[in-house]
């Protein structure tokens, strides 16, 4: 066995472990960055050249991650549960710059998204990829010229991602924005988009958004509104 499948391999396998200071240490100790506050569950992580978790961030269980020139988390950021976050290796291979998935600070990536990183994925400081069953297809076929191309995707500054969108490869949803659930973010072709909700197949700008939520001081949102009520309780 080479050396660098050796890692793989171990890596891998200090994966399956609990989280735990002793985790944090051992995959330290292979290559990655695992602060010391950092909180990293069980999951199935093969061939992530570079993982960075900085402290207060988490990943939970049950991800499945594969094929990665980098997985980067800032601090108190969230990598919810069951995601398949995943490249062919060719593009990791030949492409310049790395692919992988990248968080911000107090960004989220919630549960059961698929996120084709085969060119990077930003989700920027605050803002969070919502609900379930979100798509990030980041490559596709080049007609023109006959080739398979990727391009990054970037999901702004506190902006929204609602549940089972799909979001392809050059989009850009800008910051303090909203993408509405089902909605189709196409790649951005230099036209400015100003900070809105975007909603459609394809979507498009809808209105102007704003609320408590653009403005939080805290990445986690633990208020209850009680609708049959009309009150909020905060948590």
């Amino acid at each position: 066995m080479s050396a660098s499948r050796a890692l793989t391999v171990a890596r891998a396998l200090a994966w399956l472990l609990p989280a735990g200071a002793m985790k944090n240490r051992l995959l330290t100790r292979l290559g990655h960055r695992i602060a010391p506050r950092a909180s990293v569950a069980p999951n199935l992580v093969w061939d992530v050249d570079e993982f960075v978790v900085a402290d207060g961030a988490s990943v939970l269980s049950g991800n499945m991650i594969r094929h990665l020139g980098a997985v980067e988390l800032g601090e108190d950021a969230m990598l919810g549960r069951f995601n398949l976050v995943s490249a062919h290796p060719a593009y990791k291979a030949n492409y310049p710059e790395p692919n992988g998935l990248f968080l911000g600070d107090g960004a989220k990536v919630l549960n059961r998204h698929q996120l084709d990183c085969s060119a990077a994925v930003h989700v920027r400081s605050f803002a969070s990829v919502a609900g379930h069953g979100t798509t990030v297809l980041t490559h596709g076929v080049d007609l023109g010229r006959d080739a398979q191309a990727a391009y990054p995707v970037t999901v702004g500054e506190r902006s929204f991602v609602g549940a089972r969108c799909l979001l392809l490869g050059g989009a850009e949803l800008p910051p303090h924005s909203v993408l509405a659930a089902g909605s189709t973010l196409l790649r951005s072709r230099g036209d400015e988009r100003p900070e809105s909700l975007y909603a459609g197949n394809p979507a498009v700008f809808r209105k102007k958004v704003d609320g408590a939520w653009f403005h939080r001081r805290h990445p986690h949102t633990w208020n209850l509104y009680v609708p049959g009520t009309g009150r909020t309780i905060r948590g």
